[in-house]
């Protein structure tokens, strides 16, 4: 990248100006509030599970679909609580949301991740369960439409330049650019709009779109051409977490065979065949000390949900859910639901789970109803009531802590709940309607007609062909021919397909018996 003689010094010097900075910059943590509750997912599940139903041949009255609802919402309950704990690690400081039930469900389990946006946005556990780690889309660069410079210079850094703008890199010059500076000859560098990655040196600035530009850019900086002193430079740019994956900066692999014999008459070339392969890897140091990185684009990790939810942007937790995420919840919830003692609801289709062509129809046509990656941060329920999954149920309507899940008119508060006996089928009805069918007529039970046994019912067909059954194979003897043929004065006898046969006398006996026997019996029922 720069005039590579002082090339160590300057890494020096950069990784004593970092280690100064990380000790004067202090994080504030601020405790984060639990963010309110949408039920988008309750009632996307109950959307869901009410379609697949219907599609695979249940009526959409049917009182086990309500029932399925309502062992779904149990089972939720369960889970909103057990999945709290500090084993899971997927509280919202404390709290249960849509992530610790999802947990629980086995659809977040450690090692899994979750994704939207067709995967452009990624939740990922660890394997030990104790950490989460989001990687958002990145946001659209200020250099998006920019068309690359190609050109040289005599300046061996302006040609530099001019690569990495020709890899379809966005370069510019900043103001501190002279105009008569071969800097001068890129565009000037935007004023506004989102920098992802930025770099700026002597005049230049880079804004890299992804990761990827990245690392071109370095590795078109420090190969071409090559410093003096080096040979095979390879560099490898990727995100870098701290010891409990919590936190990721920029970091940096330098591969390069260095000189370490020197001769000829001034003592600056390198003896041939005297490089030395070495390695270094960089923290936020060396070439890197001159990027820095744009809100949202790093990974984002936490122990706890409340460290992680600031730091998402609002694009990212507007961006829908994936369908086959859905379809992981929906079917996971209805298993568990299936599994509980007394349930009512449809059968569990082992066979046939709920998957991503069961739903994706569905997204399609309620684009609104689609519950985002801010969903998931919200929780299953209000507190100190129960899960509902409901395709009507709204924040505030959770009124009750009843084990269906459903709500009636509160008299101390006057707040209606769920009154949908539909999807409400444990309804308590205080004065039921009784229907008097009369006396009892006293008729007696009909009498049933005699049984035919199995001889009765087996006989006609067993008597069928009185002659048939009479006849057999009659009996034959046979003896093998061992035909001689003379030769030169000499009998030979040909024996050898006799003792074959008669090795094999009970097999060719068993076949040939079933042959003549099918003969025969053609032979009798044509006649």
């Amino acid at each position: 990248m720069f005039e590579r003689k002082g090339f160590r010094a300057y890494c020096r010097n950069s990784v004593v100006f970092l280690t100064l900075s990380c000790l004067l910059v202090t994080e504030v943590a601020h405790a984060q509030a639990l963010p309110v509750a949408t039920f988008a997912i309750n009632r996307a599940e109950a959307a869901i599970v009410s379609r697949v139903a219907i599609a695979r041949g249940f009526a959409a009255n049917d009182p086990r679909i309500a029932a399925t609802l309502t062992g779904m919402g149990q089972a939720s309950t369960a889970l909103n609580v057990v999945s709290t704990g500090a084993s899971i690690g997927l509280g919202f400081a404390g709290a249960p949301v849509w992530l610790t039930v999802a947990a629980g469900l086995g659809v977040l389990a450690a090692g899994a991740a979750l994704y939207a946006a067709n995967g452009a946005f990624s939740l990922t556990r660890s394997v030990d369960g104790k950490v989460i780690t989001v990687q958002q889309p990145p946001p659209v660069s200020a250099g998006a439409d920019y068309t690359p410079l190609f050109g040289s210079s005599s300046d061996v850094f302006a040609n530099k330049m001019y690569m990495v703008s020709g890899a379809g890199i966005p370069v510019y010059h900043t103001s501190s650019c002279m105009a008569n500076a071969p800097c001068a000859a890129f565009p000037p560098e935007p004023g506004s709009g989102n920098k992802p990655f930025y770099w700026s040196y002597n005049g230049y600035s880079i804004i890299a779109s992804s990761i990827y530009q990245v690392q071109q850019a370095e590795q078109t900086m420090v190969s071409n051409p090559p410093p003096e002193n080096m040979q095979n430079v390879f560099t490898s740019v990727f995100f870098k977490s701290n010891a409990d994956g919590t936190v990721y900066t920029l970091g940096q692999t330098l591969n390069e065979s260095i000189c370490t014999v020197w001769g000829g008459e001034d003592g600056h070339t390198c003896v041939s065949g005297q490089y030395d392969p070495q390695s270094f890897t960089y923290d936020k140091a060396g070439l890197l000390s001159y990027w820095s990185v744009g809100l949202g684009v790093a990974p984002v990790g936490g122990t706890d949900l409340s460290q992680v939810y600031p730091q998402l942007s609002p694009e990212s937790l507007a961006t829908p859910l994936d369908p086959n995420t859905l379809a992981q919840i929906t079917n996971q919830t209805w298993q568990q639901a299936a599994s509980q003692p007394g349930y009512q609801g449809l059968p569990y289709p082992v066979t046939q789970p709920v998957s991503y062509p069961d739903v994706q129809p569905w997204a399609q046509e309620n684009p609104s109803l689609v519950p985002n990656v801010g969903d998931l941060f919200s929780p299953a329920a209000d507190p100190g009531t129960q899960v509902q999954i409901s395709p009507t149920v709204q924040p505030g309507t959770s009124t009750g802590t009843n084990p269906g899940g459903s709500t009636g008119t509160d008299p101390s508060t006057g707040t209606s709940g769920n009154v949908n006996v539909v999807n409400t089928p444990n309804v308590n009805v205080v004065n039921p309607v009784k229907v008097d069918l009369g006396s009892d007529p006293q008729t007696g039970s009909p009498s049933l007609e005699n049984i035919p046994t199995i001889s009765m019912i087996l006989s006609p067909i067993m008597n069928l062909f009185p002659d048939l059954k009479a006849w057999a194979v009659p009996e034959h003897t046979a003896v093998c021919p061992t035909p001689k043929l003379d030769v030169f004065g000499k009998t030979f006898t040909m024996s050898v397909h006799c003792d074959l046969a008669e090795q094999h006398r009970s097999a060719i006996s068993t076949i040939f018996l079933a042959v003549f026997a099918l003969a025969a019996l053609f032979i009798v029922l044509g006649a």
